[in-house]
């Protein structure tokens, strides 16, 4: 496995992997595209929103797992500003997202990472969030659901620290979360190192 910039190319599976790290509400908030008519499909809109519109949520941002099998996983971060460019689409699930990443400016943003299911357990998503904080910087933050024990793990192995929680705002049926939470790892590369 080699972690490798994404290209404009990667845009399909960037999608499809940012829709897995938020447990399908990026395709919830992409129905917006359908609703329009636009798209046929949410995942055809969001392709078309990494491969061609700039901003943070753009291709340039994201980082590509590859394993001699393809794309294992991605992660995107940007440094966040506090203007609006740090904002995705404008969707009511999302405010309490948005409320939380406008407490936060300064650190990089770690806004989504995720491996395809076929590729877990071979410790690609730890790669892929070591090579965010590696490129970060200053410090880094990252947010997940209440409800995402194992990312929640991962995080706080790395260092990060739960900072403040917000709502959720269930936008489906099988969400067993209760609270968006918002963790912080300082950059430790100019600190000693310290023992475990």
């Amino acid at each position: 496995m080699h972690i490798r910039p994404a290209t404009h190319a990667d845009s399909a599976d960037i999608v499809i992997l940012d829709d897995i790290a938020s447990s399908g509400l990026a395709s919830h908030v992409l129905k917006a595209g359908v609703r329009e008519g636009k798209y046929d499909r949410p995942l055809e809109f969001g392709r078309d929103g990494y491969a061609f519109i700039d901003g943070p949520f753009s291709w340039k941002n994201v980082l590509i797992a590859e394993t001699e099998d393809g794309v294992a996983g991605m992660s995107l971060s940007f440094e966040l500003t506090g203007g609006p460019e740090d904002k995705g689409l404008s969707e009511t699930v999302l405010e309490p997202l948005e409320s939380l990443k406008s407490r936060d400016v300064g650190p990089r943003m770690i806004d989504s990472v995720a491996v395809y299911a076929r590729f877990r357990g071979q410790g690609i998503g730890r790669a892929l969030v070591e090579a965010e904080i590696a490129r970060a910087s200053g410090t880094s933050s990252i947010i997940t659901d209440s409800a995402n024990a194992r990312a929640l793990a991962l995080y706080k192995s790395l260092g990060f620290e739960e900072q403040t929680r917000a709502p959720f705002i269930a936008f489906n049926d099988n969400r067993a979360a209760a609270h968006w939470v918002i963790l912080m790892r300082p950059n430790l590369r100019s600190a000693p190192e310290s023992a475990h």
